[in-house]
């Protein structure tokens, strides 16, 4: 059995060699296999749009997010969010930019809203030790969603949140606003 599994692999390394040959060194073969490799490339291309042979659509709306957020379109920026979100729903880092639009317009509900729907993400993505930046902007807007996420901290049992901002909260005192939205605000 052993043998006849050897002679397989011997054999196909020999074919290998052989079709490398002549792809390398004969000028009928290459423009014929470069042709069919490309044409399996366009086919893909055009029955593939999404998933991880088509992330392009997907990126494309993610860059004019970013795009109109730099020009200063801000309604532009979150409609380009929203419609890559819709379609990426996986994607903590977009919800957390559409959280950082609605903290630079005012819109401080939507903006909790929105890093709340990037923590619950980064949860189960089991990055907790990035919620910790979230909390405090969440806290300070909406404390029943910051104690949502501490629930679901701790039954994701995350040593990484201290619950510092909701015990603020809960005092009456104002937590600190999170790092990435304060460097925004000013």
């Amino acid at each position: 059995m052993l043998s006849k599994v050897a002679n397989w692999i011997v054999g196909a390394l020999l074919l290998l060699i052989v079709v490398f040959l002549v792809y390398r060194y004969t000028a009928w073969f290459k423009p014929v296999a470069d042709h069919a490799v490309n044409q399996v490339k366009s086919v893909i291309g055009q029955t593939v749009p999404d998933g991880p042979f088509g992330k392009g659509a997907s990126q494309d709306q993610l860059n004019l997010a970013r795009d109109s957020y730099a020009k200063g379109d801000l309604d532009a920026s979150v409609a380009a969010y929203k419609e890559y979100i819709k379609k990426n729903p996986a994607n903590a880092d977009a919800d957390g930019e559409l959280g950082n639009v609605y903290f630079t317009t005012g819109k401080l509900p939507e903006a909790a809203q929105a890093y709340y729907d990037a923590a619950k993400l980064l949860i189960d993505q089991k990055q907790p030790e990035r919620v910790v930046e979230l909390m405090p902007v969440i806290a300070q807007v909406n404390p029943a969603l910051a104690n949502d996420l501490s629930m679901k901290l701790a039954q994701a049992g995350s040593q990484d949140m201290p619950p510092a901002g909701i015990a603020q909260v809960a005092n009456g005192q104002q937590p600190p606003v999170a790092p990435q939205a304060a460097h925004q605000s000013n």
